[in-house]
């Protein structure tokens, strides 16, 4: 299963442009969120700042505002301080190229995705 998420973000980090990785990463936040009950509806609050997205995807704190900028206004996401709303979840995942096999969740499966979701962004 780790192999499989790495394998993704390598391709994330190196292959693909700015607004597919962010909507990327929105994709696999919502999905790992739900799976510990931490999603209303495909409602969510982003557990990171934009400077902590900008690390992880490999771009600047500016070029991550813009892409956000970008996704709200082609109707992807809509945002409300950090709560991030998708009210197209189809094209969000087109997208970001999302296709959430490699994640092998379970959405009864709590325990093990609270676990990747503790490991991944250091949840207390």
């Amino acid at each position: 299963m780790d192999a499989s998420i790495f394998r993704e973000w390598l391709l994330n980090v190196g292959q693909r442009e700015g607004y597919s990785r962010i909507a990327h990463v929105i994709c696999e936040l919502l999905l790992r969120l739900k799976a510990v009950g931490l999603v209303e509806g495909n409602s969510f609050h982003m557990p990171i700042s934009q400077a902590e997205l900008a690390d992880a995807t490999g771009m600047t704190p500016v070029h991550v505002n813009r892409v956000l900028q970008s996704l709200r206004n082609n109707g992807l996401i809509h945002t409300n301080r950090r709560q991030i709303i998708i009210p197209d979840w189809q094209k969000l995942q087109e997208a970001g190229e999302f296709d959430s096999l490699y994640l092998h969740l379970k959405m009864t499966n709590y325990s093990q995705a609270g676990f990747i979701l503790t490991r991944l962004y250091k949840i207390n």
